[in-house]
């Protein structure tokens, strides 16, 4: 190697710059769809989202914290001159232990809310031990079981004798002050046949006379006196088989208990997981000796109807004071195949009063209208589709409310350094005519001959095949297409499974890393000739990711994370969570993951961070730095962007050196750029010599001369619209 090329690559490759996996969540880059500015479009979008307020940030004013069922995360959003503005950094001072369902309630009140949120079998609660002008704490709370004289980290009742307060594995309690005697009480679905409400009273001012304990007593198994037999089916004041019906056991409850009509009396929103209403049980007696005799579709003007499990909350979000109710789906993921994920949060404003309130329609997708929302399972892609030096943003999604997997395609209106993204069109190429679902699009030349192709998994729904397809490109750097033809590879995976395309063992073929529905990594090699793709397992356990429990849904992404000239493997699970093996090439024997990497602004430390579950990482330089960033696409079908806290911007012209200089005809040109760019040979007089060539960022790139007569010729490289030259000599 020359001295020279030597030197140039310390420069390029500075060593304070080496193995820095460090990452903020950043808001910065606009995103306008039809004509407006998204206020939050990284927020990473919402399915299955269960409402409540709190204050987070100690300022006396309650702010949003929304829990989604779909990707067990919690998303915080402050209440900043009445409007929500996403703020994530607030996420991380949340137990990280919550799923299914969490209800933020203050049972002892001293004005701040706890949690309440479910464990294997039953409820837990986290004391809110949050300092004045502190960030938030929390403690979790023991109850004494006075019979054993153990102490359980799950709720009490009294009954026949001391027991937990045991719910189905999908169900939403309601835990409100049913009496109003200022305590928290709880209604549930009972857990064992007859499937009717149990009535938890807290007898914390009937024992204490004040409101700062959980003691309860099971005052009631038939709250209401009936029970729910399917959907939209009830037995009033009678069992379901004595109506003639069946109850349905295995489907999750939700409800709200809610005076609905101004009478001081306790009535009930009901749904279940089979069901697509939202049904109001009023109640005809008494809080505490309710009688229900009818359901009905609610609220009556516009009836909350969603394709399963529309589950109530009655928080104020509209700032007025007054709580407001919000419907969304209770889902852990798609159970039907028109579930439209990008209108699920449904909102009624309340034009009455929290006592007596009047629900009236707003809007299908309250927060999701501010963000990036294709649905669930959001799978980005970034090219420079048009050629002008920054980088566009397609999003593959799990299908369309037709059911349809299509791209959407945001093109930058920036600059490489300051990205903007315009929404251009939903339906990229058209692709939805092709009817098929789970589409997750990839860029990358996997036929071969220098220019990009559009790569896609999409899934069958007759047979639910997964198959690997791709329309060939017709340039280098930019997406252009002579036709459409939609060609087919021949490797089938699991609807479930994801594949990475990039050449693993640098022979100049492209390669598959497979992530199973088991949790393992698998290398597949393109064992070739050029041109063609014949794929044979080379690993089953790549980076020694063999089969997991608790890691399943692989999505990797190859780049050089750290700017040491070397790249490095990326990889997102079901959990939510990133892990970056640093340069993965030279340390598959003996890898090191990384994957305390997000900051914690309040610690100022690292850490890991629930980025939306079964999430799809890529690299991308969209801020123009020596360390690029990472996109992520979420099941929740939104994105989030994590920003490189340690890169360096580079110059506005590229930095090339081509080595060496002077060489014969029997070396190989070799090619270095700080940054990916196109290349052109041409003779002192203009003659082409060869097609345009992209060559990668940060990566030696070497070309065959095989054949150039001696003399001098000039390399012509093409950036951002700018043309640059660089001489060599051939002897």
């Amino acid at each position: 190697m020359h001295l020279r090329f030597v030197f140039f690559f310390s420069i390029l490759l500075p060593w304070h710059a080496l193995a820095q996996f460090t990452y903020e969540m950043d808001q910065s880059i606009p995103v306008e769809v039809e004509g407006k500015l998204l206020k939050m479009p990284w927020a990473g979008g919402l399915n299955s989202a269960q409402i409540n307020t709190m204050d987070l940030d100690g300022d006396g004013i309650e702010d949003l914290v929304v829990f989604d069922r779909a990707s067990n995360k919690i998303s915080t959003f402050l209440n900043q001159e009445n409007e929500y503005v996403y703020h994530p950094e607030y996420e991380l001072l949340f137990p990280k232990e919550i799923s299914r369902w969490m209800l933020l309630r203050d049972y002892n009140c001293d004005g701040k809310k706890d949690i309440f949120f479910p464990i294997s079998n039953g409820i837990a609660v986290y004391k809110n031990t949050t300092p004045q002008e502190g960030n938030l704490t929390w403690e979790r709370l023991k109850f004494f079981r006075s019979t054993s004289g153990l102490y359980s980290e799950i709720l009490l009742t009294m009954g026949f004798s001391l027991t937990n307060i045991a719910l189905g594995t999908d169900d939403i309690p309601s835990i409100v002050d049913m009496d109003g005697d200022g305590d928290l009480d709880i209604l549930h679905m009972r857990f064992v046949n007859p499937f009717s409400v149990q009535y938890h009273k807290n007898m914390s001012m009937e024992k204490y006379g004040i409101r700062d304990s959980l003691v309860f007593e099971r005052i009631d198994q038939r709250w209401g006196d009936f029970e729910e037999c399917s959907c939209g089916e009830f037995a009033f004041g009678e069992a379901c088989s004595a109506s003639g019906g069946r109850t349905n056991h295995n489907v999750g409850k939700a409800m709200l208990a809610l005076d609905v009509n101004g009478d001081g009396n306790k009535d009930l929103l009901f749904t279940e997981q089979d069901c697509p209403a939202l049904y109001l049980l009023e109640n005809e007696g008494t809080t505490e000796n309710a009688k229900m005799t009818k359901a009905d579709l609610f609220p009556i003007d516009k009836p909350a109807f969603m394709p399963l499990f529309p589950a109530p909350f009655f928080e104020d979000v509209d700032f007025d004071g007054v709580p407001d109710l919000l419907v969304s789906p209770a889902l852990y993921g798609r159970t039907n195949l028109n579930n439209p994920f990008t209108h699920s949060v449904w909102l009624y404003k309340n034009t009455g009063t929290a006592q007596a309130p009047n629900f009236t329609f707003v809007q299908k997708d309250f927060l999701q209208n501010e963000m990036i929302e294709v649905g669930d399972y959001a799978y980005p892609a970034f090219v420079d589709a048009d050629g002008d030096g920054d980088q566009d943003l397609f999003i593959g999604n799990y299908a369309n409310a037709q059911f349809r997997g299509v791209i959407a395609h945001y093109e930058n209106v920036g600059t490489a350094s300051m990205p903007s993204f315009k929404l251009v069109t939903d339906d990229y190429l058209g692709l939805s005519i092709l009817s098929r679902f789970n589409m997750r699009p990839q860029f990358v030349d996997i036929t071969g001959d220098g220019n990009l192709d559009l790569t896609f998994l999409l899934t069958d729904g007759l047979n639910l095949t997964t198959n690997l397809l791709y329309i060939a490109g017709s340039k280098p750097n930019a997406i252009s297409f002579d036709n459409l033809q939609v060609e087919s590879v021949n490797f089938q995976i699991g609807t479930n499974e994801n594949i990475l395309l990039a050449d693993i063992n640098q022979d100049g073929l492209v390669d598959i890393l497979l992530g199973r529905s088991t949790g393992a990594l698998e290398y597949w090699r393109n064992t070739g000739p050029r041109g063609t793709l014949n794929f044979t397992l080379q690993d089953n356990a790549f980076m020694g990711l063999s089969s997991s429990l608790t890691r399943t849904n692989l999505n990797a992404s190859i780049a050089d994370l750290d700017n040491d000239g070397r790249e490095d493997l990326l990889i997102g699970d079901q959990s939510g969570n990133i892990t970056i093996y640093g340069d993965f090439r030279n340390n598959m024997s003996n890898p090191h993951p990384s994957t305390e990497i997000i900051l914690d602004p309040f610690s100022q430390t690292y850490t890991t961070k629930n980025l939306g579950a079964r999430i799809k990482p890529t690299i991308v330089n969209l801020f123009n730095s020596d360390m690029p960033a990472i996109a992520v696409g979420t099941v929740t079908g939104g994105m989030v962007i994590l920003k490189n806290d340690g890169g360096q911007q580079l110059p506005n012209d590229p930095e090339i050196v081509i080595y060496p200089n002077p060489l014969t005809s029997h070396e190989k040109l070799s090619v270095l750029a700080d940054r990916g760019l196109l290349m052109q040979l041409f003779t002192l007089t203009g003659q082409k010599l060869t097609e345009p060539l992209f060559i990668s960022g940060k990566h030696p790139y070497q070309l065959s001369l095989s054949g150039m007569a001696p003399g001098m010729y000039i390399a012509r490289f093409n950036f951002g619209g700018k043309i640059y030259g660089r001489k060599f000599v051939i002897y």
